[in-house]
Parts: structure tokens; C-alpha cells; sequence
């Protein structure tokens, strides 16, 4: 079946009925979560658990004895000997100043010889500095939670001053799981590449090595305003876009909030979507890496989404008269998510972000 008749037959049944899924693989973890909430995505959206802290007891970062807690429940206290995290689920994370970062059960990741951002499940931000030449390693300790910011270190020494930092230009991190599971985070365009570091050795094996949380609102938005991109009278490309229009309007049942996707394929970083849709990451081929939408096991995607650069989206070329030209038009820009966790050239951290994704590939 050409691409012509395939998105025809689209159109007229997707609002209408559920097409059969796949069986999923068998695989010791998930791999793909989809976070529905536009920026800042949170940790929750992760499927890694909430980060040890107590949502349902929210409240405002503040000073305590000294210490920062933070609106989530979680102990921050600065010493000359490390910063010290403890959450409400009784894990404790320790940044040493020799860069490592650890754990009570002497799990260690590092080290992180400049320091570290630790981003934590209620959204607090902290970050935290080293100084390389000095006898007093640890400088500065930033606790940030919204337009709130404590300093409870500053120059070597405790502090109370609350001024805001500047921007961060080290390794960001996540603290899911019971605070204890860590994972380096890094985003290429709507799509954050999560790789575990830290993990306490009982967890090793029920907790994901790799997860991927795609940010589904600007995918969504991108094929609701493609539809209306696109005004060309010529029958084919209208067909095609009336096929987008209706995955756009069934988005929430395609693209199920929350869902943690399962593998349709072994030998290709494809997974089942809701209504018998699958997606499909590409890290191969032009302007890779791509997200691709399929219509169950068709051979042809229907949309294809360029992540990295300017992300943008690109209707398949639904014309039999253009044979070898991709992508009809120049594409829908896809909206701007996870700004602050895009790869930094100075870090190289799109091809290290690219190399986790490459491990999913088993």
C-alpha cells in the first residue's frame, strides 16, 4: 500500500476506532516514558519514582537550625567536609569535596572535579562548586526553588545571604528514585537522555542503566499547527495532512500521558504507541537523530521530527510524482522544551548524550 492510500485510510478511521497493537518484547526495563507537562518537565514525569520527597506535604524552601529544607522535605546541610542530602524516604547523599558523590552504603559516582547540579524531585535546584587551588575545596552552595534562592555556603564558609547565581555551566543532575538513584541528564531537542551514575547496589538490577522522557507537548503542537501549514490544493498532500490533523486531535490517546512505552522491535529503537501507532528513534541517516510516527508496521513514516539544532517537524512526502524527495515542505518548528538541559558544545555533551542512546540499541 502506497503512502497516498495509507494516510486515506488513516483519516477516515483513527477518530473512529483503536487499530491492534503489537505484542511488546520482553526487556528487563522500560525505555521511553512520555512526560506530558510543558516546561520545566518534572522528575515525577520520569517514571523513575518521585525522588524521596513528600509532594503531599509541600512546602517553602526555607532556613532550619542553620540547614536548608527544602519545600519538598529534604535536608541540605554545608560543611568543610561536604554538602550533605537528606531526604524525607531516610536516603542520604553526600558531595564530598574531593568531587565524588556518595552514598551511605558507600556507593560512589565521580569524580566531578568542578562540582555538580543536583535537581531534586519537588524542583529545588542545587548546585554546588568547587574551587580547584584553594586548601577549602568546596565554595559555593546554591539552593534554588523557583524565584527563591538560599545560599547556605559562599566562599568557603557557611553563609545565609540569598543572592541569585548566575548561569551553570557544569554537569546537571537528576536525584530520582528514593534521592538516591542519580542520573545525568541531557536533552536534545524535545527528548531527555537520562543515564544512570549512582544507584545503591540492592537496586542495581530493578532500576533502569538508561531511560528516555520524550516531552510530548511541543510534538503534539507541531502536528496541530502543521495541518494548518500546509494549504496546498493538490489531493495527496491534502490527504496527508487531514491523516496529521486526526493523529493531532486523537493525541492524548496515541501519546497517552505518562505512558512508559514498550519495544516493538529488537533490532530498531522502535516502540508501541496508543491506537497502534509506533515510534521510532533514527540515529542514522540525514539530520539525525530523528523521531519517526508510524502507522502500526507501515513501512513509511507518517511524520518524521529533526531533534537536534532548531528542532522541527516534517510531513512525509505524500506526492508519487516527487519519487526520492523526503519531506514535503520545510517543515513546522517544534516549540522549545527542556531549554536549560540542551547539549553544551564546550562539554560535548551531544555525542555523550547520542552514546546512551546507542546502549538501547543492546
Amino acid at each position: 500500500m502506497g503512502l497516498s492510500a495509507t494516510v486515506f485510510l488513516l483519516a477516515a478511521v483513527v477518530p473512529q476506532v483503536q487499530a491492534p497493537a503489537g505484542k511488546p518484547l520482553p526487556l528487563l526495563h522500560a525505555e521511553v516514558c512520555l512526560a506530558p507537562s510543558p516546561d520545566p518537565v518534572p522528575l515525577a514525569e520520569f517514571g523513575l519514582g518521585t525522588g524521596g520527597v513528600e509532594p503531599s506535604k509541600a512546602g517553602q524552601l526555607r532556613w532550619q537550625n542553620g540547614d536548608c529544607v527544602t519545600a519538598g522535605g529534604v535536608r541540605i546541610e554545608c560543611r568543610s567536609a561536604g554538602v550533605k542530602l537528606t531526604f524525607p524516604s531516610g536516603r542520604e547523599l553526600l558531595f564530598a569535596p574531593d568531587g565524588n558523590l556518595h552514598l551511605r552504603s558507600r556507593e560512589c559516582a565521580g569524580p566531578f572535579e568542578f562540582g555538580l547540579e543536583l535537581r531534586l524531585g519537588d524542583g529545588t535546584c542545587v548546585r554546588i562548586t568547587l574551587t580547584q587551588h584553594e586548601r577549602e575545596r568546596l565554595r559555593d552552595v546554591f539552593v534554588v526553588h523557583g524565584e527563591r534562592v538560599l545560599q547556605p555556603w559562599r566562599r568557603g564558609e557557611a553563609s545565609t545571604r540569598a543572592e541569585r547565581p548566575g548561569s551553570w555551566a557544569g554537569l546537571r543532575f537528576f536525584c530520582c528514585g528514593d534521592g538516591g538513584d542519580v542520573y545525568r541528564a541531557v536533552a536534545i531537542g524535545p527528548l531527555l537522555v537520562l543515564d544512570r551514575v549512582l544507584v545503591p547496589e540492592a537496586r542495581v538490577k530493578t532500576t533502569p542503566g538508561e531511560r528516555l522522557v520524550l516531552a510530548t507537548a511541543p510534538i503534539l503542537e507541531s502536528l496541530d499547527v502543521m495541518r494548518r501549514q500546509h494549504k496546498e490544493p493538490d489531493a495527496a498532500v491534502r490527504k496527508a495532512i487531514t491523516a496529521v490533523g486526526a493523529v493531532a486531535d486523537r493525541g492524548s490517546d496515541i501519546f497517552p500521558a505518562g505512558a512508559v512505552l514498550q519495544r516493538s522491535e529488537k533490532d530498531r529503537l522502535r516502540w508501541l504507541l496508543g491506537c497502534g501507532f509506533e515510534l521510532q528513534l533514527d540515529l542514522d541517516g540525514p539530520r539525525s537523530p530523528r523521531l519517526a510516527l508510524f502507522v502500526g508496521e507501515n513501512g513509511l513514516p507518517m511524520v518524521e521530527w529533526i531533534l537536534s539544532g532548531d528542532p522541527a517537524a516534517f510531513l512525509t512526502n505524500p506526492r508519487d510524482d516527487q519519487i526520492g524527495k523526503r519531506w514535503h515542505g520545510n517543515g513546522t518548528r517544534v516549540s522549545p522544551v527542556l531549554v536549560d538541559l540542551q547539549p553544551r558544545e564546550e562539554l560535548f555533551e551531544r555525542g555523550y548524550a547520542l552514546r546512551v542512546i546507542e546502549r538501547l540499541r543492546k
